[in-house]
């Protein structure tokens, strides 16, 4: 499925009047995650990484400790479900994993592109803090905005999307990933780097996303010290963020940043 679709529509300009065109806009499926024949979550998503995608959503979210558990993961065929409002786009991803525990899960979640997903089962999951001695240089932190915005394709090509991108200390990006979720975006770098093998403690990762207690929970988990964002954070986000040993930057655009939690690791 592609990552964008066309649709035909109608633009007014106060100047010229309407006229009929083509758009091309965000596609979407759901994304459902059965593990060990449990439905745990319908994730609403953008098309593509989607074995990062599940990989990193597993961890993430304390469903697995480690993808070295991870058995076997088969996709089924996307299938269309028509609905008199329509029709969606739906793909199943069956996992098989050594070592899960979800006695304490009650019920399966629906992910929405809008918001993330923090809940009982996931918050009594335990987070260790954050091991780190990396420093970083402030003119790499101004750097990553624009860094992340020439790298990002489809967002330029269809609008609507959000993006998170990994670098290492020196602020060299070594992968981005684009989705309607924020939060897909973070759980999409986690299995890149899952997959592919590649240290956590010594990275970055920037994000076009507000940094809410979901997100922060997420970087906790994967133990990168360093989260960045061009938007704002909340406030329990700066609370989590200092308990965890995790720096937490905002608002870096524009020649500027915010940092809102343990500074020492920034060389002002």
């Amino acid at each position: 499925m592609e990552i964008g679709k066309k649709v035909k529509i109608e633009k007014i300009r106060a100047s010229t009047g309407s006229e009929i065109l083509q758009d091309l806009i965000p596609a979407e499926l759901f994304l459902k995650i059965v593990l060990n024949n449990n439905v745990i979550s319908v994730i609403s998503c953008s098309p593509q990484n989607l074995v990062e995608l599940t990989i990193g959503y597993l961890i993430n979210n304390g469903y697995i400790e480690n993808y070295s558990d991870v058995n076997i993961i088969n996709f089924c065929q996307d299938s269309l479900i028509k609905k008199k409002s329509g029709t969606v786009l739906n793909t199943q991803v069956d996992v098989n994993c050594k070592k899960i525990n979800l006695k304490d899960l009650k019920y399966s979640k629906f992910i929405s592109s809008a918001c993330g997903s923090t809940d009982e089962f996931i918050l009594q999951k335990r987070l260790s803090r954050i091991k780190s001695d990396i420093k970083v240089k402030s003119e790499v932190i101004l750097k990553l905005n624009l860094e992340t915005v020439n790298r990002q394709k489809y967002k330029k090509e269809l609008g609507g999307l959000h993006s998170a991108a990994l670098f290492d200390k020196d602020g060299k990006i070594l992968n981005l990933m684009e989705d309607i979720g924020r939060h897909n975006c973070i759980d999409k770098i986690t299995g890149y780097m899952l997959i592919n093998k590649i240290e956590f403690s010594d990275k970055i990762i920037f994000t076009t996303g507000r940094l809410s207690m979901d997100v922060v929970y997420k970087i906790c988990r994967m133990s990168v010290p360093i989260i960045v964002t061009n938007s704002s954070i909340t406030y329990s986000a700066v609370k989590q963020a200092k308990k965890m040993n995790l720096t937490a930057i905002g608002y870096a655009r524009s020649g500027r940043f915010n940092i809102y939690s343990n500074p020492d690791r920034i060389v002002k």
